[in-house]
């Protein structure tokens, strides 16, 4: 009988589903390291939640282990390449705590609305301070949402039932699926910060929205306004938030998670203008349950019929067809990564073309990995491929793809990636030269040859004599080192094209500097 260890504590249904299933289960939360790897030594599968680090130290001692499920939103305890590596399934549980996120969000929207804390504290210790803890009315206030995801929409459906006005920014999101959600969707945040007399974030925790809500951003809102997070600590920069209400730049602020959880310290607590909770918003019996239970039928799913739900490192195909498919996949994801960087305004269709010998194999993975490369521009590293496509329809972003076997422009074969925007079309197109060695042969209109990889500085300008010169003696004054070089025109005299592998990023300084060169029409620099 297969053995499914529960890493961590977890409601009795959840076992109950695993042994009418068949499985035996191995119920030890609490483990230590040591312990835990044993444990898993001949386990065929793996639930648990955050309390528990599965390592790749762990990982090793596994010898049948084929599927991991964390019961929750995130696998940051989970070492997914260690996992990957060994054909280990790792996958996760995103909607089943969305309702009680998005609960905890409006218990602590109220609570800042009504001054419920320092009031309760003021009661505790004796004093009758009526007048001091007037509150706001919700009815026909504003209430900003910024990230239009599950739980934001969830949010919204909450407020609007309070009679607010919702504003919300979610540059992945369309108009027609905000309008699902009755929403004014905004194009930039600043607009929403300017009128809001609340704001909650949800949005994850990326190199994108790291800091996203800091000094500038909080000192565009208006003093007598709100702002909760209930999403990642390190979006919203909590010492400038404190900054603020301290000196009557806000009104309040509500506090879910932190950088570091436990708080190093605990002094904002102090300020009365602070409400802070120990990280509940997933912290209800109903929303435990929900994660359990899907966790459970998961790992049914995973072991009993090899169908991966929610998986983070896989793509579903035989060993065979992803060897082949492989290497385009590689080259979509960095197709998908350019165009997201080059395009501007907000998406609204992604088109992937397989053309030549590429169009014989599979191409559901090459599209699947276009749509990766795009989403994780903007949503961050735990995007793949299973869950890129989804993840951008539900933002309103059409995903297609087609296939031709005939040759295009000499190439044997040719992966093309086009963005569509609100403002125009963005479009990149790569191959592969000895079926290993990949290249960049088209940005928009301009034929190139750029290995994709690394910093690349993309500088388009009109063709005259003296720009590569100028460009040049500006990386070098800035101590950046080019490594390879390519540069393609329309005509001559006409538009033209600059891009430059780096060996380092460019500092903004530079890139204002080359900004201002007459010729330049626009400077870009892309990571890859």
């Amino acid at each position: 009988m297969a053995k499914v260890l529960l890493a961590d504590k977890v409601p009795e249904r959840c076992m109950t589903m695993l042994r009418e299933a068949g499985f035996e289960v191995d119920n030890r939360p609490g483990l230590s390291q040591d312990e835990l790897a044993e444990a898993v030594r001949d386990a065929r599968g793996v639930i648990c939640r955050s309390g528990v680090k599965i390592t790749a130290k762990v990982l090793e001692r596994a010898q049948k282990l084929e599927a991991i499920c964390r019961a929750g939103v995130g696998v940051d305890n989970i070492d997914v390449e260690a996992a990957s590596r060994k054909g280990i399934v790792v996958m996760n549980t995103p909607g089943g705590n969305t309702i009680s996120t998005a609960e905890h969000t409006f218990a602590l929207l109220l609570g800042l609305a009504r001054n419920v804390g320092p009031a309760y504290i003021a009661m505790r210790e004796g004093r009758w301070e009526k007048r001091k803890f007037v509150g706001t009315q919700l009815a026909g206030s504003t209430l900003g949402i910024v990230g239009l995801g599950r739980i934001g929409r969830e949010v919204a459906k909450r407020a609007l039932a309070f009679g607010m006005t919702v504003l919300a920014y979610d540059p992945y999101v369309g108009g027609e699926a905000a309008g699902k959600t009755a929403v004014d969707l905004v194009e930039n945040l600043e607009d929403v910060l300017k009128a809001c007399d609340f704001l909650t974030v949800h949005v994850p925790e990326n190199e994108q929205t790291t800091g996203m809500i800091g000094k500038e951003q909080l000192t565009l809102m208006k003093k007598t306004a709100c702002i909760i997070n209930c999403a990642r600590g390190a979006v919203v920069d909590q010492d400038a938030v404190l900054w603020a209400v301290k000196r009557g730049k806000l009104r309040g602020a509500a506090f879910d998670v932190f950088v570091n959880e436990p708080p190093e310290s605990f002094a904002f607590t102090c300020n009365d203008g602070i409400l802070a909770t120990p990280h509940l918003g997933a912290s209800t019996e109903e929303a435990e349950l929900a994660v359990a239970v899907e966790a459970a039928e998961i790992i049914i799913d995973a072991l009993k019929r090899r169908h991966f739900r929610n998986a983070v490192n896989i793509v579903t195909l035989s060993l065979e067809e992803m060897k082949a498919v492989q290497p385009y996949c590689d080259l979509a994801v960095q197709l998908g990564r350019l165009v997201a960087q080059l395009s501007t305004g907000r998406p609204q269709a992604l088109e992937i073309a397989c053309r030549g010998s590429v169009a014989q194999l599979n191409i559901e993975p090459i599209v699947s990995y276009g749509a990766m490369g795009v989403m994780q521009n903007n949503l961050g590293a735990e995007v793949n491929a299973v869950s890129a496509p989804l993840l951008a329809r539900d933002r309103g972003i059409r995903v297609t793809g087609s296939s031709s076997v005939s040759a295009e422009d000499g190439f044997t074969d040719l992966v093309e990636v086009k963005l569509v925007s609100s403002v125009g079309a963005t479009e990149a197109a790569g191959t592969l030269f000895g079926r290993s060695h990949p290249r960049i042969v088209l940005i928009d209109d301009f034929s190139v040859e750029i290995t994709p990889e690394g910093h690349v500085l993309m500088v388009f300008h009109s063709d005259v004599p003296g720009l590569i010169g100028k460009v040049g003696d500006a990386l070098g004054k800035a101590g950046v080192n080019i490594a390879r070089m390519a540069s393609g025109r329309k005509e001559a005299g006409g538009k033209a094209l600059l891009a430059l592998n780096l060996d380092t990023r460019c500092d903004k300084a530079t890139l204002d500097k080359i900004r201002r060169l007459s010729v330049v029409e626009r400077v870009v620099a892309v990571d890859l």
